[in-house]
């Protein structure tokens, strides 16, 4: 019974030192005595750009002193330009008491901004939520003024009045509704992945939950096809992503603290990104080039397309590659008979929000497509189609297999993505007015409203 109440005293009370059990806030001692004595202390990072060992612990708790002692609690977005000056003052900070290179400098400040939400999150949790509707919410805690005194009375109030509002009451319902839906759950906490890895498996060896026990068995399937030559993994379009179904998010690592970049972890170098975007391009100025004779063909129209004149790779050096300059200097006055092998159709997303399939755009599919076949460097993957986008209905919307170029339906307007089988339905009423062939092949989500 005692237990159960110590236990709910901690709950209700997250940031309360005197509630036993609960970590005080940390003063970092040691790092103040070496400052003194005009010493930095020496951080190493491993290959990933992570903080090793007992050092690395003390500079990111070091890192989380620096945020609540020198942010604004009242502040809503880290990432605005007008706190330059303070994160400037707080690097200063970092390396008069650590020897951390330039380099990790974005790094380091990333997570000082996210120990400052924290901390504002457990002054919320603690002082503002049960008491929202007290008047003596607006006033500060004994607590805070005792703990926090760089937390003046005008700082309270501003902090108070954003967490009371409309404005936040919608970020948080949106962030719980983002949450819920998530299958992939993840409380990884101070302890990291590796005690998140020991409390998701059972004691026989069987994942607790479903989607996580579907997506383990599928990176076992993808490691040994790719072990046996069966299976292509290429940089962020890896195992992991493939076997999720969800792109890598372009500024993190999925699965890896917050010091892991991409390019570190994929070993994807800005000019071999270069690269493999200038070899996607030459492919896609071929491929355009070809349908542009094909098309000459069949109207025996005869191609006067100057190699001199059709533009380079160097010269269009651009994600969205249209023919309409290749189709007006072949004489094709009007639009023209499409191959065989594409066809009109309509492009939706899952939308996790309302739990159904929206439409983005109207464009063609191209049905002569192999797992193997690249899009911008990147293999198409089991289940996807080379795609072309006509005309865009949601401009803003996410891709939902974006490339290093392209992230939203607007980026890829007049260009090539790769798109879900399950996504794309047939446009009907554009293939039987085209000129295509009389075999239609069956639509791959035909049942769409």
């Amino acid at each position: 019974m005692e237990h159960s109440k110590k236990g709910r005293a901690r709950r209700r009370n997250p940031m309360d030192p005197t509630v036993e059990g609960k970590r005080r806030a940390t003063i970092m001692k040691r790092v103040h005595m070496a400052r003194k004595r005009g010493e930095r202390i020496q951080v190493t990072f491993d290959e990933k750009g992570q903080p090793e060992g007992k050092h690395g612990d003390e500079l990111m708790s070091w890192i989380g002193v620096l945020a609540r002692e020198h942010v604004p609690i009242w502040i809503q977005d880290w990432r605005s330009r007008d706190l330059d000056g303070l994160k400037e003052i707080i690097w200063k900070e970092t390396v008069t008491s650590f020897t951390v290179e330039e380099s990790f400098r974005n790094t380091c400040l990333k997570s000082c901004g996210e120990a400052a939400r924290n901390f504002r999150y457990d002054l919320y949790k603690t002082f503002v939520e049960e008491f929202i509707n007290e008047e003596s919410v607006w006033t500060r805690p004994k607590k805070v003024i005792d703990n926090y005194p760089n937390i003046e009375e005008e700082d309270w109030m501003k902090f108070v009045q954003y967490r009371t509002s409309s404005q936040f009451q919608q970020l948080s319902d949106r962030g719980s509704e983002i949450r819920t839906n998530n299958e992939y759950s993840s409380r990884g906490g101070r302890d990291g992945y590796r005690k998140l890895d020991q409390e998701m498996m059972r004691p026989d060896g069987e994942l607790k939950n479903p989607a996580c026990k579907n997506a383990s068995e599928l990176i076992v399937e993808y490691n040994t096809q790719e072990s046996q030559g069966t299976f292509e993994s290429i940089g962020t379009n890896d195992v992991l992503s493939q076997a999720l179904s969800r792109p890598e998010h372009k500024g993190r690592v999925r699965g890896q603290s917050k010091f892991v970049k991409p390019s570190q972890y994929f070993n994807l170098s800005r000019s071999s990104n270069k690269d493999n975007e200038v070899q996607s391009m030459r492919r896609e100025i071929e491929e355009l080039k070809a349908l542009v004779r094909g098309l000459c063909a069949n109207r025996d129209v005869e191609p006067s397309v100057d190699p001199k004149n059709v533009p380079t790779v160097d010269q269009h050096n651009s994600f969205k590659t249209s023919c309409s300059a290749q189709e007006k200097q072949a004489g094709v006055a009007e639009p023209p008979t499409m191959p065989v092998d594409s066809q009109e159709c309509k492009l939706y997303i899952f939308d996790e929000v309302q739990g159904g399939q929206l439409l983005v755009a109207f464009g063609r599919v191209w049905w002569e497509s192999l797992p193997t076949d690249t899009v911008h460097g990147i293999p198409l993957g089991e289940g996807n189609v080379r795609v072309s986008i006509n005309v865009p209905k949601l401009k803003k919307s996410a891709l939902p297999i974006p490339t290093y170029d392209a992230t939203t339906v607007e980026d890829a307007v007049n260009g090539f993505v790769a798109w879900p089988k399950s996504l794309v339905e047939l446009d009907m009423s554009m293939n039987k007015a085209s000129r295509g062939p009389s075999h239609v092949p069956d639509p791959v989500a035909g049942n769409k409203k």
